[in-house]
């Protein structure tokens, strides 16, 4: 069966808030729900039976509490309780093999200093195998549109595939942004590998980036309202900015080679980093 898997904590808004975001989703694609908490091996290390006990009661007591927020909110939803051990990023990294969408929340947002959590939420972006949704401690009920940014790569055709299946199934707008600049055209993440031709060429062949990506939307999808955004600029300040108006963001991974399940390429992490709505990094 399809299944939602997410992190459940023990503490933080924004772990409630990620539950509540996985389970209107599980219920609205009629997926299962998995609350997953790991209780992480350093505990286990220091040979304190009293602590270890203490943490096991206070992960039980998070599920229970998580598993009823989940009922309240989807009733007759299927909800899987997991207590997991071991070590946060590796459980995740096992458990995305045989999630459709892992759903993780993060306290680092609007450029501040993250605590251990929200370092956790993006080396669980980076490992995992399956589309992460990344969940701060931020309301966003009052805003409008879900943003993708969108490169004319398979990772960002992935990206805008999630975003229009969100976008159409909630109704709202699809914020389609492609930003381009000179650094990073050249050799970079959006690189088209050019380097001296003039401005007015850049623009139109980001508006055809743009154009080409969305013709397949457009004809397959015609209730979804579609903006365009076409961005002379920094991409992850581009995707940012969007991010503080919408209420989701989507964006494709590009990390690359050996370590990329340790990496995420430079724009997802550049927005995880100024994590200013739900975002979801699709590889």
């Amino acid at each position: 069966m399809s299944e939602i898997t997410v992190g459940v904590s023990t503490a933080g808004e924004a772990g409630r808030r990620s539950v509540e975001w996985a389970a209107e989703r599980a219920a609205a694609r009629g997926f299962r729900l998995r609350l997953v908490h790991v209780v992480d091996t350093a505990i286990e290390a220091t040979g304190d039976a009293e602590l270890l006990l203490a943490v096991h009661t206070k992960a039980e007591e998070s599920l229970a509490a998580a598993q009823q927020l989940a009922e309240r909110l989807a009733p007759g939803l299927e909800i899987v309780v997991d207590l997991q051990q071991g070590q946060p990023v590796e459980v995740f990294e096992r458990l995305s093999h045989q999630a459709d969408l892992l759903v993780v929340g993060s306290d680092w947002h609007g450029g501040r200093r993250p605590s251990r959590r929200g370092v956790h939420s993006l080396r669980i972006a980076a490992a995992s195998h399956a589309p992460v949704a990344v969940i701060p401690d931020v309301d966003v009920s009052a805003r409008r549109g879900v943003a993708v940014g969108i490169d004319g790569s398979p990772e960002g055709a992935r990206a805008l595939a999630f975003a229009v299946a969100e976008a159409s199934r909630s109704g709202e707008p699809l914020i389609a942004v492609h930003a381009w600049d000179i650094a990073v055209m050249v050799g970079g993440e959006y690189g088209y590998g050019v380097a001296m031709i003039g401005t007015d060429e850049l623009g139109n062949a980001a508006e055809e980036v743009l154009d080409e990506a969305l013709s397949g939307v457009l004809r397959e999808h015609p209730e979804v309202d579609v903006v365009r955004r076409v961005i002379a600029g920094d991409p992850v300040a581009a995707l940012v900015d969007e991010a503080t108006e919408a209420k989701l963001l989507v964006v494709g991974s590009h990390g690359r080679g050996a370590l990329a399940r340790f990496l995420l390429g430079s724009v997802s992490h550049g927005v995880l980093a100024h994590l200013e709505a739900p975002t979801v990094v699709v590889r």
